[in-house]
């Protein structure tokens, strides 16, 4: 796993990057700046130009993830902003994102500090910005029927249950399919009904 190349200005991404594998394989207990400098091929002092202790290295591999979760669900809103499939496009972005990065799914949903917040209403706390992007979306598409907001609460935790839950199983190692995931997992989000046309409530 040992990194000797790096390009310039990228060291710190590539010290997160590392400390993300090695979190995965050997444990947060187990890892420290110093191994995460060995593994990039790089002075045990390097990664303190960038970090101030471990503590604030796991924060910044928190923000790393978050970000890059916010800009896949950003570009699939810019993509999709005006088209009836910008629900089920969003859900797809949000369980790639984690398909293709399992190890991000792993070390974000075991953090202890991740709030999920379910409310609708605007909070000053935008630390879980991928799902308040979800929910503004949705709420924006759902608020143009008659439906209560009590339903739509409903259908925004559905919709969040079901893009979650799809992400668990794709990074889960033994999970076997006859098909591949990207070209099935919108198709999945529309076979479940999450629709703005069911306006029943409970």
């Amino acid at each position: 796993m040992k990194r000797d190349n790096y390009h310039h200005g990228d060291l710190r991404r590539l010290l997160i990057e590392t400390g993300i594998e090695l979190i995965s394989h050997e444990g947060e207990e187990a890892l420290s700046l110093r191994k995460v400098a060995k593994e990039c091929g790089v002075s045990s002092a390097a990664p303190y130009a960038h970090f101030k202790n471990k503590n604030d290295f796991i924060g910044a591999i928190q923000q790393h993830i978050m970000d890059l979760f916010t800009s896949s669900l950003e570009e699939s809103i810019h993509k999709y902003n005006d088209s009836n499939e910008i629900l089920p496009k969003m859900g797809k972005a949000y369980v790639m994102f984690f398909y293709e990065n399992p190890l991000y799914y792993d070390f974000l949903f075991s953090r202890k500090n991740i709030k999920i917040q379910l409310s609708l209403n605007d909070t000053a706390d935008n630390e879980n910005l991928p799902l308040e992007i979800l929910k503004k979306t949705a709420v924006r598409i759902f608020e143009k029927t008659n439906m209560s907001e009590k339903t739509i609460q409903n259908k925004i935790i559905a919709m969040w249950a079901l893009v979650h839950g799809l992400s668990a199983i794709l990074t889960m190692p033994n999970v076997e399919y006859d098909d591949r995931w990207e070209e099935r997992i919108e198709k999945i989000i529309k076979s479940i009904s999450i629709s703005h046309r069911n306006t029943g409530d409970e």
